[in-house]
């Protein structure tokens, strides 16, 4: 008997192979132009293409004022709910006022009965309810009361002088549809019809985030080589514009550690993070690299200006998108509404696609081939037609501030004369 023997070989299927996992990333991006530039329209549509809209609940009609439904409403009652009279007089049945001879009949006068019997009538002030089962409203010149007996004089066709029940809105009448944005107006009819609640996407949660060791709050005092934070406050009022709740959260600072808790800890109440800085390099390449290190990051030189250098993250395990603006004013306003406003009109599920308007210009405009210029304007409408004028001003604020409107300069433009047309983004319309 051998006292040693070769050890059998492990059967194949007890072996475990480790498989590779790849890495996550975002999807591939659209193709550059012949300058190495990312078009303005497809940087959009990819940035669209990485978010989806909020899902919908129920809220009562005032919290979801402003917000895109999410169903077809029909009336649920009659409006108005009761047949009521248009003038005073009594309430009948137009079968009643006729006797079977032919003659105008005498009917029994009662005081407000539930319904009406054969043979009766009741008294009604306009707008007074009608009585179950009567048909018309007969005017009290068409009759003469006598000692709780009522003589009809004239008679009157069924309906006559009756404002019906569901006359303005009937039951099961389509009230909203799916898409439209409950304004003001849609609140009122909704209420008038019986209505409470509607299913709509709630309005996006979106963070601004400030930072930069530079940066100061308005209000605090500054020293040497400090900035007021102007582009953080701006942007949150503009998110708040296109229809957002949104909070703002300041970080003076540009540490990579502080930069990553300051985001990591909006996460969970953010639909859409938003990066603004106070204009210096530092403080843009700070939070990329800390985008970077905590999602999945595009950052691409887009072919407009101004707003050229853009960044765009999915962030945490959620994936929340985060965007990062540009430090300059201009390029932040500008970069905000070519490419937050559609994410966020989409997250809100309404259309992300702006309805530019057509205007003359009053003086010559001039652009680079091959980019998209988005020039300060500002839009005047008269009686016959609506001209623009770009605004220019040192104080990019200023600027701004004076501006109702943004110039469109697409790719293909390089001169537009005095007396042409321009398309213009709205900005105070949206």
């Amino acid at each position: 008997m051998a006292l040693f023997s070769r050890r059998k070989p492990a059967p194949v299927d007890d072996v475990v192979v480790e498989e590779e996992v790849e890495a996550p990333s975002l999807p591939p991006a659209p193709e550059p132009d012949e300058n190495g530039l990312r078009r303005v329209q497809d940087h959009v549509d990819y940035l669209l293409s990485l978010v989806e809209p909020l899902r919908p609940f129920g809220m009562s009609l005032l919290e979801a004022w402003d917000q895109v439904m999410c169903e077809d409403i029909n009336s649920m009652i009659n409006v108005p709910p009761n047949s009521t009279a248009k003038v005073e007089g009594y309430a009948v049945r137009v079968s009643d006022l006729m006797g079977d001879d032919g003659e105008f009949a005498v009917l029994e006068l009662v005081d407000n009965p539930e319904r009406l019997q054969m043979g009766q009538a009741s008294r009604v002030g306009v707008a007074g309810v009608l009585p179950k089962g009567a048909t018309a409203v007969l005017p009290e010149t068409f009759a003469r009361e006598d000692d709780g007996r009522l003589t009809v004089l004239e008679t009157v066709a069924d309906g006559e002088y009756v404002r019906a029940a569901g006359e303005h809105l009937a039951v099961g009448t389509r009230l909203l549809s799916e898409g439209e944005v409950l304004n003001d107006r849609a609140i009122g009819m909704l209420a008038s019809a019986g209505i409470d609640k509607v299913l709509v996407r709630p309005r996006p949660r979106v963070v601004v985030v400030a930072s930069g060791d530079h940066l100061v709050d308005p209000g605090d005092s500054l020293r040497h080589g400090q900035t007021t934070d102007a582009n953080s406050f701006m942007v949150a009022a503009a998110a708040r514009a296109a229809g957002a709740t949104v909070f703002r959260v300041a970080l003076h600072s540009n540490d990579s550690e502080a930069l990553k808790l300051a985001i990591t800890d909006q996460l969970i109440r953010a639909d859409l993070l938003i990066s603004t800085t106070g204009g210096s390099r530092d403080d843009y390449e700070a939070v990329a690299n800390a985008m970077a290190e905590l999602g999945l990051t595009d950052s691409v030189n887009v072919a407009m200006s101004p707003g050229r250098t853009q960044t765009f993250g999915l962030i945490g395990e959620e994936r929340v998108p985060m965007v990062m603006l540009p430090g300059n004013p201009v390029s932040a306003y500008v970069s905000f509404h070519a490419f937050v406003w559609p994410l966020i009109r989409k997250l809100m599920g309404a259309d992300p696609v702006r309805k530019p308007v057509r205007a003359m210009v009053m003086k010559g405009l001039r652009s680079v081939k091959g980019q998209m210029h988005l020039l300060r304007g500002e839009v005047i409408q008269d009686a016959r037609v609506r001209t623009v004028e770009r605004v220019t001003d040192p104080h990019a604020m200023a600027e701004l501030s004076r501006s109702n409107a943004l110039i469109v300069m697409d790719e293909d433009t390089e001169v537009v004369r005095a007396g042409e047309s321009v398309m213009c983004w709205m900005l105070d319309d949206d």
